[in-house]
């Protein structure tokens, strides 16, 4: 194998075997979350662990494309491998472009479940909006890149006769990934007005509200995915698709951290709350001035317990997940 070959493979598994761990890892604590509070598991942790399993799909299915030459030049691939491997790592190729705006939709719509939790009135109805409308514009993604070739076979097999559409996959797609961004960052902002209405002091409401926001990552990398989308019917797809397996891994796994974040906050929250209870009741040494600063301690508590009262109710309706 000649080094000199350009290959963009390595850079492929290194985002690919980054952005699936990581997203394992928040989506795990996130499960354990529900269990330390003793809580089942809801249907949008259903839906984001089959996000998850798709996304560890697609990284497998890539990496043995790369095995077989994905990321350097067609006439690389055929010069090392022989032209028969270009049908297997376009079918391959063509099963993860298939899977992927599944796993985008069901993702975002976990998120978008994840505020449900906490928002109420007509953001609801704009949320539910959200998720109808998400999943069935990427699904009709899905649905039309599978079938832009008569016969299918002809997607992944060029020496097959028959006829494709490719623009009309083109314009859904690119319709679909710019949406999908867009959703992104309303999602990150719609509970703005909700949580800054609560009762809760400052420091929690930005709190709440920069954990939302953790979507707008997950918009970022769509709106790059979006770009190189230009890429899918590229001449030497082989070399200049690689960028867009790696943003579209990451557009799973940054919205997959991002819907696991509001719920690690109540975990958070806990923690910190019972090492602070604890501080509190280790033995102190008796001062003369504990009696003058205790009256105003008290007076401070007692303002305060309408403000405990919401934030607790606040983080409980996240971490049960009822809706």
């Amino acid at each position: 194998m000649d080094s000199d070959v350009p290959n963009h493979g390595p850079n492929i598994i290194a985002a690919l075997w980054t952005c699936t761990p990581l997203a394992f890892l928040f989506l795990s604590l996130r499960l354990f979350c529900k269990f330390y509070k003793r809580t089942l598991p809801f249907w949008d942790d259903y839906i984001l662990i089959a996000s998850w399993c798709i996304l560890l799909s697609s990284s497998i299915l890539v990496t043995l494309d790369v095995k077989d030459g994905f990321g350097k030049h067609t006439v690389d691939v055929i010069a090392e491998n022989g032209v028969e491997s270009l049908a297997r790592i376009g079918l391959r190729d063509h099963i993860v472009g298939f899977l992927t705006p599944f796993a985008i939709a069901w993702s975002k719509t976990s998120f978008a479940v994840t505020l449900l939790h906490i928002v109420n009135g007509k953001t609801r109805i704009v949320i539910w909006t959200i998720i109808v409308s998400t999943n069935l514009l990427l699904t009709m993604a899905a649905l039309s890149f599978l079938f832009q070739c008569s016969p299918v076979e002809k997607l992944w097999n060029t020496m097959v006769p028959g006829t494709c559409w490719p623009n009309l996959n083109g314009v859904v797609g690119m319709l679909a990934s710019a949406y999908s961004g867009f959703i992104d960052f309303v999602l990150a902002l719609l509970p703005w007005p909700f949580i800054w209405k609560l009762n809760l002091r400052r420091k929690e409401k930005i709190g709440v509200a920069a954990a939302t926001n953790t979507g707008i990552f997950a918009g970022t990398t769509a709106i790059v995915k979006c770009y190189y989308l230009k890429n899918l019917y590229s001449v030497d797809f082989f070399y200049d698709g690689g960028n867009l397996a790696i943003w579209g891994a990451a557009e799973v796994s940054t919205t997959i951290m991002a819907s696991s974040i509001p719920v690690l906050r109540v975990l958070v929250r806990d923690v910190v709350s019972t090492a602070s209870r604890n501080h509190r009741s280790a033995p102190h040494i008796s001062c003369p001035l504990k009696s003058l600063v205790s009256k105003r301690t008290e007076k401070n508590r007692s303002a305060s317990t309408d403000i405990d009262h919401q934030s607790h109710r606040l983080f409980e309706r996240l971490d049960s997940g009822g809706v």
